[in-house]
């Protein structure tokens, strides 16, 4: 099975994406550490294998050939897997103590009682299928069992604790406004309390106006916020006074719902560890980087989608699965392979330093005997290059001689060069590239002597490069990096900074004005910063004159 993708999952979203892979005939095999499977998949459909208490434990290779070694009830097993999906559920924490509560039937956290309702709405159906098979040949029926929340009827009061203790989520609020929702439907009160309101994900200004005109309550607070007293029933007591009319007002609460706190799993967290993969600062597994959205990792052929990737709503579960299946599709039919020549390790110039097999951000250089690139995991970042203390790596394309003959002065037509400076602008592709393409088809005037040079990233100009702009005579070198958590590298825009600075004190020793080199961050759609950058420098490196030799 040459497609075959490892999921990793047991919940719902883990179900979607299987049912969405195995629709394509794409085979799948589902792990989990658990001792049973939930997805809602007959475990004998075709291309799809399941593994209970089971864990990924060591994995190598690349997109297309990922050889993972999988801890199970009977040893350890290595297998081929041409892709890897981790959609592990999060970890709810209920916050009673933040609030000096603690649990009981009157006091529940928002998973639960959001599982007791899909519980009773399961029973309630079954027990409606039973009874509609019964009514064929007998005419009197029992009722159902009751529900675990048929103690809560109309005119009762349920309050929700929202965001209180902590700056909390949106999806909590979604779940809080859905079952206050069904609450309603029941004849219940319902109440949220909360700080701040945090509709503006897709469709929550809606669902809020809906909850509104049903007679949900909402109280926000900014300072002073309300003393709960648990009686010893397990009602609680609500005691607050309201910051626009300034009145004290005291709820009496059949149920009170308490939020959570959610962080990811610790599997997710052993995940990340084994796979190399970078996590936010909460430990989910995608960084802070807008090139990841929505379900890529650092490394090619690895995706998370879900709680395993972040905090997400429960309407944006059907956009994971389809986001999901899609870049799988592209990965197999190689549309997301990065074209261009690739890293090349020269075995002997190589000290084995292992710079580069700590700096790589996509987890592309593997250890042999020496360090080896993996081609198809590579994305030409240039950062091993530009960083190897033995100038052991090279891109063929972005070797210094290389970006040498393209550092040639632009001439003025009919002479009068010496009144416009030479300037040479490093440009990342991605952003500062895409900008000034956007500035010259909006007809935008640039410095006429400024020879641009693109690099897929601009963690891959190199000391070596800059210093050649200035041996060909540059009179001025702009570098221009991604704003920070915007390079698709990660780090390439930080390295590319440390460099420029240190350049800034080397410039200065041999008696170059370092405000000749100046670093500015860009983003692809900041063509008029693009343009009064270049201009702004134009006009500084004028003033300032030619080098003096």
């Amino acid at each position: 099975m040459t497609e075959r993708t490892l999921l990793l999952g047991n919940g719902p979203l883990a179900s979607g994406i299987a049912k969405t892979l195995l629709s394509g005939n794409i085979p799948v095999m589902l792990a989990t550490p658990d001792t049973a499977i939930s997805v809602s998949i007959d475990t004998l459909v075709p291309l799809f294998e399941t593994c209970t208490e089971t864990r990924v434990t060591h994995c190598t290779g690349s997109a297309g050939n990922f050889q993972v070694v999988l801890s199970g009830p009977h040893g350890f097993t290595s297998l081929p897997f041409t892709s890897i999906v981790i959609a592990e559920d999060a970890v709810h924490s209920p916050l009673f103590s933040s609030y000096r509560l603690s649990p009981c039937p009157a006091v529940l956290s928002l998973s639960e009682i959001r599982n007791l309702l899909r519980e009773s709405s399961h029973t309630s159906k079954k027990n409606g299928q039973e009874a509609a098979k019964v009514h064929e040949t007998k005419p009197c029926l029992q009722p159902p069992a009751p529900c675990p929340l048929n103690t809560l009827s109309a005119g009762k009061t349920a309050v929700f604790i929202v965001g209180l203790a902590a700056e909390s989520y949106p999806h909590l609020l979604e779940t809080a406004m859905d079952i206050c929702l069904m609450l309603r439907s029941t004849g219940m009160n319902t109440m949220i309390l909360t700080r701040n309101l945090k509709v503006g994900a897709s469709g929550m200004e809606a669902l809020y106006r809906q909850t509104r005109e049903a007679g949900v309550a909402y109280v926000k607070f900014s300072d002073a916020l309300p003393s709960f007293h648990q009686e010893p029933a397990g009602n609680v007591c609500i005691s607050f006074v309201d910051e626009i009319t300034q009145l004290p007002f005291t709820i009496d609460a059949d149920l009170t719902v308490v939020d959570e706190a959610v962080s990811p799993s610790p599997y997710v967290k052993d995940l990340s560890r084994i796979l190399y993969l970078d996590t936010d600062t909460s430990g989910f597994l995608q960084s802070d980087n807008i090139h990841r959205l929505s379900v890529f990792t650092n490394r090619k052929g690895i995706l998370a989608a879900g709680a395993s990737r972040g905090v997400l709503s429960p309407s944006a579960q059907q956009s994971e699965i389809q986001a999901t299946a899609v870049t799988l599709l592209s990965l197999i039919k190689g549309t997301l392979t990065t074209p261009g020549i690739k890293a090349e390790i020269r075995t002997g110039a190589c000290v084995r330093c292992l710079t580069c097999f700590r700096l790589c951000p996509y987890h592309a250089i593997i250890l042999n005997a020496k360090p080896f690139v993996i081609s198809d995991a590579c994305e030409r970042c240039g950062m091993c290059a530009a960083e190897c203390p033995a100038k052991a790596i090279r891109i063929e394309d972005l070797r210094t001689q290389t970006i040498s003959e393209r550092l040639k002065p632009i001439p003025i037509q009919g002479g009068g060069a010496a009144s416009f400076p030479f300037l040479v602008a490093f440009c990342c592709s991605r952003s500062a590239g895409r900008a000034k393409e956007l500035a010259t088809a909006s007809g935008s005037n640039l410095p006429q002597r400024m020879t641009i040079i693109e690099v897929p990233c601009s963690g891959a100009i190199s000391v070596e490069h800059i210093m050649a702009a200035f041996k060909l005579q540059a009179d001025g070198v702009l570098v221009f990096t991604c704003h920070e958590g915007n390079c698709h590298s990660e780090k390439g825009n930080i390295l590319a900074a440390r460099r420029t600075a240190h350049l800034k004190t080397v410039l200065k020793q041999i008696g170059i004005d370092p405000n000749r080199l100046v670093l500015k961050t860009l983003a692809a759609n900041m063509a008029a910063e693009f343009v009064e950058t270049a201009c702004a420098f134009e006009k500084q490196i004028a003033d300032a004159g030619p080098i003096k030799n």
